[in-house]
């Protein structure tokens, strides 16, 4: 059974959806937005930007005195990653209850002319389904729907990567930014797995990408096991990555993202991921 209760938390007014194991923190005044995540009564496993560390100023592209904050938690936003994926979600959002869980719906985007929305459902005790939904509002439009759970750093994460075998052909691709170091200490790379030990001393950021048809991101935090798991069969932006993750001292971002898809004029598309959690033996 599926229970709501109102919340409040240092971005305001908030909906509390719970199956009576898992609990999903909604935000209200801006998204959509999962704010925090985790065991019912236990600790949030999501990084909260409370002295709103993480900020960027995009009044160049959607007015004077707009910025995009990153807040903390899990978001939906588009990609290929530019300006203007940034769009300040500093407006209220309708939440509407479902049996099972929740939809959480943007306004209309300036600029973008997209209407986001999330809907989460428990499936299992511990499991959840997160659905990204986009509704193009305007013309013609080609892009990839890419879902951030932005976790607290400080620990590690292990990702299995594609083994087929191809013959001739390349079956493993993997894909860095300018700013990461291949020498990395904190990255591990093996041949069937990428692994990452984020730092809370580390400030230099780490981010890499790749591609498998069945990804299980695994974050290992102390007692708790946080998954991450989707499918992937299409194009993809970055190199043809439909994983990225992302780590500096402050975040360790898990990234998902559907086939890049071309809508017209209220046609929409979506996306959906698994979030499993358990506990494991201190």
């Amino acid at each position: 059974m599926v229970t709501y209760s109102d919340g409040k938390s240092f971005l305001g007014n908030t909906l509390i959806v719970s199956n009576g194991h898992l609990y999903l923190e909604i935000v209200k005044d801006i998204g959509p937005r999962i704010l925090s995540f985790g065991f019912l009564g236990e600790e949030n496993l999501f990084f909260h930007d409370i002295e709103n560390q993480i900020t960027k100023d995009v009044s160049h592209i959607y007015g004077k005195g707009k910025k995009w904050h990153i807040y903390g938690g899990h978001r939906l936003w588009l990609s290929p990653e530019s300006d203007l994926t940034y769009y300040p979600d500093n407006l209220p959002v309708d939440i509407q209850k479902i049996p099972n869980g929740a939809i959480i719906k943007s306004p209309k985007q300036d600029i973008n002319e997209v209407e986001l929305s999330v809907k989460v459902e428990f499936i299992a005790d511990s499991q959840v389904k997160i659905t990204h939904t986009a509704k193009n509002k305007g013309h013609k439009k080609r892009f990839s729907l890419w879902g951030l759970t932005v976790l607290k750093s400080g620990y590690t994460m292990r990702l299995k990567i594609d083994e087929k075998k191809e013959g001739l052909l390349p079956n493993r691709n993997i894909v860095l930014w300018p700013y990461t170091d291949i020498h990395d200490k904190r990255l591990e790379l093996t041949n069937s797995e990428i692994v990452i030990k984020s730092d809370k001393r580390v400030s230099q950021p780490l981010k890499i990408g790749t591609y498998n048809d069945n990804i299980k991101a695994v974050y290992e935090m102390g007692e708790y096991v946080f998954e991450k798991c989707f499918l992937g069969q299409g194009e993809y932006p970055d190199f043809q990555c439909n994983f990225e993750c992302y780590t500096n001292d402050k975040i360790f971002e898990i990234e998902s993202l559907s086939p890049i898809k071309e809508i017209a004029e209220n046609e929409t598309f979506e996306f959906w991921e698994i979030w499993k959690l358990k506990k494991v033996a201190k």
